[in-house]
């Protein structure tokens, strides 16, 4: 019988190609440092620290227990979980995120893209001040947001939407196609849709 056999270089690059295309599950309670999830990443447990949860452009990650308690300080600038372009997001279990700083939204979908979320777990997404629960921030334009399924709870800052444009801020479309959903806006801000001074 023919063996086959792969130098140390050859396996090495092979793990480093499965690494780019993800497909890991990333513990947030053993996150030291800013993190992108790939697709096909899965995010579990409690963030660690003050760190930088992101998804990456056209990546679909699932949450599953995840819990992001972001503080609200201009030391940590970015949201609970940022979109770096447009992702899809799958729900398992119950997860709940909330953003950083003040400006910025529990989960933050770029102007021009868009985010899908998906599956039959919950999430509760909040902002720690005056941005949207899920979409735009404080005078940060938001995207488009469709929620395919999922039990969504979503809750604005002062002026932001529950779903939708952060204080001062626009959003360009929110289509909910199923699920249940419960958004509540900040003072002057609609539960979903616009913001206090935005579009």
């Amino acid at each position: 019988m023919k063996m086959t056999y792969m130098s140390i270089a050859a396996i090495a690059t092979v793990l480093s190609t499965a690494a780019a295309f993800g497909g890991t599950t990333i513990n947030l309670s053993l996150v030291t440092s800013d993190t992108v999830a790939l697709s096909g990443d899965t995010l579990t447990d409690t963030l660690s620290g003050n760190f930088k949860i992101s998804i990456a452009d056209s990546a679909t990650v699932t949450l599953n227990g995840v819990t992001i308690n972001g503080v609200n300080d201009s030391v940590y600038s970015w949201a609970g979980i940022t979109c770096e372009g447009s992702c899809t997001i799958i729900l398992e279990g119950e997860n709940k995120v909330t953003g950083f700083y003040e400006g910025f939204p529990g989960i933050f979908v770029p102007e021009d893209d868009s985010l899908y979320i998906e599956g039959e777990g919950s999430l509760e997404a909040r902002s720690n001040g005056y941005a949207a629960g899920i979409g735009g921030g404080h005078n940060i334009n938001g995207g488009n947001i469709v929620i395919e399924d999922g039990m969504i709870t979503a809750l604005g800052g002062f002026g932001g939407a529950g779903i939708g444009g952060g204080y001062e801020g626009a959003i360009s479309s929110i289509e909910i196609v199923g699920g249940t959903v419960m958004a509540t806006g900040g003072d002057s801000a609609a539960g979903i849709g616009g913001s206090l001074g935005g579009s």
